[in-house]
């Protein structure tokens, strides 16, 4: 029962070490929507590498979960690979059991409010290169002719567009 309880104990450590990690996520998913707004690159770039750092520690963490899931499960003779966290809640004396279940619906509420941001943000970009998409298919459109210019800088809508031949 002792190692039931401390398997339950690292399980808890771990799952609110990964509500913390969710919370950095989710701060520079924040910092992240910002800088897409403000079309900053480099900020974006900075975010980016700041978020690869945090995956690799979410690895590490998810090898201490699983240890501890491992733990809970053979001392309570289930499966590891497919018990879930309710039948591991189940398998636990009252406060583990219940201070077990808090820890996992506030990764829960994290996970969902990370994943929130993130599909946000990515609404954002695609927006933001529809946009651009508009702006250079515009752009191309000036410089393809179909509009001229006098010589004084000043559109010239009365003039034929002038026509590049390739072979002059």
């Amino acid at each position: 029962m002792n190692d039931l309880l401390l398997s339950a104990t690292a399980l808890m450590q771990a799952l609110d070490d990964e509500c913390d990690l969710y919370g950095t996520l989710l701060e520079l998913a924040r910092r992240e929507e910002h800088a897409i707004v403000r079309g900053d690159v480099e900020s974006l770039t900075q975010l980016t590498e700041e978020k690869e750092h945090l995956l690799e520690l979410f690895a590490a963490l998810e090898t201490e979960r699983m240890t501890a899931i491992t733990a809970i499960a053979s001392a309570a003779g289930q499966d590891a690979d497919s018990a879930t966290l309710s039948e591991l809640v189940a398998a636990l004396p009252g406060e583990a059991g219940a201070g077990l279940a808090l820890a996992g619906t506030e990764l829960r509420r994290q996970a969902i409010e990370l994943r929130e941001a993130n599909a946000r943000n990515a609404e954002l970009l695609r927006s933001s290169r529809d946009i651009v998409d508009r702006w250079i298919h515009y752009l191309r459109t000036l410089v393809g002719g179909t509009l001229n210019y006098s010589a004084d800088g000043a559109p010239d809508l009365a003039r034929e567009p002038r026509r590049i031949d390739r072979t002059a």
